[in-house]
């Protein structure tokens, strides 16, 4: 009980850190030329990633779109593709092309996994007392659409392959003893380096299984 209590509490933490990030105002036209050129070839300059590896990107929320450009910039997130690609992009061009993906159509969804749909719904929106899993539902939403506010990104429709790749991440990072390097976690979102962050603490705790289901599950509900 008290493991569920501190991690509730590092949610209503982690709201708090998300709400106050500040995108600059933005040029969305800017921003265009920037997705055709740089971005493009793994986000689709609509937004929508025809590779299931690549998050789309198409009408996520502009603070969580900023935050992750301005952590890979800073190296706060960890990928080479993408650490490369905003290597010479200003903050104001990191704030105008999230401000351009965030003003296009959202994406659709995908098919999911019927034989594994009641399960995976259950762990979404409840979690697991018995394991201290907490339910996605409670910081992105029942259906997955994030919270804008706080910069929770939308999760519904995303890709299965993207998301799983994630959540791995996220619980090696929260499984500091399985940790083989720093290329194969992600960190970001705790407040502050060396802290514990809400996705690193709850996917610490999700089997290989339960990161199946619920990236099918994510993928198809909208």
């Amino acid at each position: 009980m008290k493991k569920l209590i501190a991690a509730a509490s590092l949610c209503v933490a982690s709201f708090s850190v998300q709400a106050a990030i500040i995108v600059p105002e933005y040029d969305a036209n800017a921003g265009k030329q920037i997705a055709e050129t740089v971005c493009a070839a793994c986000h689709g300059v609509d937004g929508v990633s025809v590779v299931p590896a690549q998050p789309n990107l198409g009408g996520q929320n502009v603070k969580y779109l900023y935050k992750q450009l301005v952590n890979f910039k800073s190296g706060y997130r960890k990928n080479g593709i993408m650490q490369s690609q905003v290597a010479n992009l200003s903050q104001q061009d990191m704030a105008n092309v999230s401000g351009y993906y965030a003003e296009q159509s959202p994406w659709g969804v995908g098919f999911g996994n019927p034989a594994t749909n009641q399960e995976a719904t259950k762990l979404y929106l409840g979690g697991d007392k018995s394991r201290g899993v907490i339910g996605c539902a409670g910081c992105h939403g029942p259906d997955a659409a994030g919270n804008e506010f706080a910069a929770f990104p939308r999760l519904g429709g995303q890709h299965a392959e993207y998301i799983a790749t994630q959540l791995k991440l996220f619980r090696a990072a929260g499984r500091v003893d399985d940790i083989a390097s720093d290329d194969q976690k992600r960190v970001n979102d705790a407040a502050k380096e060396g802290e514990m962050g809400m996705m690193q603490t709850v996917a610490s705790r999700l089997s290989d299984r339960d990161i199946r289901i619920l990236s099918d599950y994510v993928s198809a509900i909208h």
